[in-house]
């Protein structure tokens, strides 16, 4: 079972615990960021995003537990739309903020039911990110479809925060966006030391042949026939020719939440 949280109360909670000073930035009708957060000699704007579950997911869920039903709650990996919009509305509160700052980053927690999936989610979303199936071999693949880092390129990194309401712990990825234009200033800043090895970069990632990343050139928009099959789509054939690869699939996997 689960409840409703402070969306401001778990941002500050947060980024305090990570070992920033985090001042907060009056509400006002300019609509900005929340907070100016500083770290050694770096300052940050921080705007503060929350993703819950619906009121009808938590109730069906309590009613499935009550009746000693198995609950199941579906989710499956790949872009969600939700996330997107979400993200929109942070870049243009991060934009309007005039305050003094080195970096614009979003700070983006997940709670309640099957937080794995919701961070998932939001990292193929920011990321245009799939699993790419190579045999019994697979690599994520970053930018394989339309992304939003690639749209915000006034967003330097996104934080994730994954709260458990039962234990009421928080752990944290700071996701790297590389089309920023401060990406080379932001990873090699002193920001990112409270994160250790906690840091999405794919451009690292790929460097050491962790990750896929398809060429900026390629078209990611697919006609039906394309989506169709493995073989008709063009990204897919063009990793194989960049990596040298065998034949290769992409898959969003299901991933869903079950209690009893």
């Amino acid at each position: 079972m689960t409840k409703k949280t402070c969306s401001d109360d778990i941002a500050f909670y947060s980024l305090e615990k990570l070992g920033y000073q985090v001042d907060i930035i009056p509400a006002s009708d300019k609509k900005e960021a929340d907070f100016i957060v500083k770290y050694k000699d770096n300052i940050a704007l921080v705007e503060a995003k929350l993703k819950e579950d619906s009121d009808e997911t938590i109730e069906n869920r309590v009613a499935d537990l009550s009746t000693k039903r198995v609950s199941i709650v579906d989710s499956k990996l790949g872009r969600n739309e939700t996330y997107s919009g979400i993200i929109r509305s942070a870049s243009k509160q991060l934009s309007s903020s005039d305050k003094q700052h080195d970096f614009k980053v979003l700070l983006f927690t997940v709670s309640g039911i099957n937080t794995e999936s919701k961070k998932d989610q939001l990292k193929d979303t920011i990321y245009g990110s799939t699993l790419i199936i190579e045999g019994n071999k697979s690599k994520v693949c970053y930018f394989f479809r339309n992304s939003d880092f690639y749209r915000r390129t006034n967003i330097d990194a996104i934080i994730i925060g994954v709260w458990d309401i039962q234990s009421k712990q928080i752990y944290f990825e700071l996701c790297l966006n590389p089309y920023a234009k401060n990406y080379q200033l932001l990873k090699v800043s002193n920001f990112i030391e409270p994160f250790g090895q906690a840091i999405i970069d794919p451009i690292e990632l790929e460097r050491k042949g962790l990750a896929y990343i398809p060429d900026c050139d390629i078209e990611r928009n697919l006609t039906e026939l394309q989506k169709l099959s493995p073989m008709y789509n063009p990204i897919l054939q063009h990793l194989q020719e960049k990596y040298k690869t065998g034949y290769l699939i992409n898959v969003d996997l299901n991933a869903p939440d079950i209690e009893s």
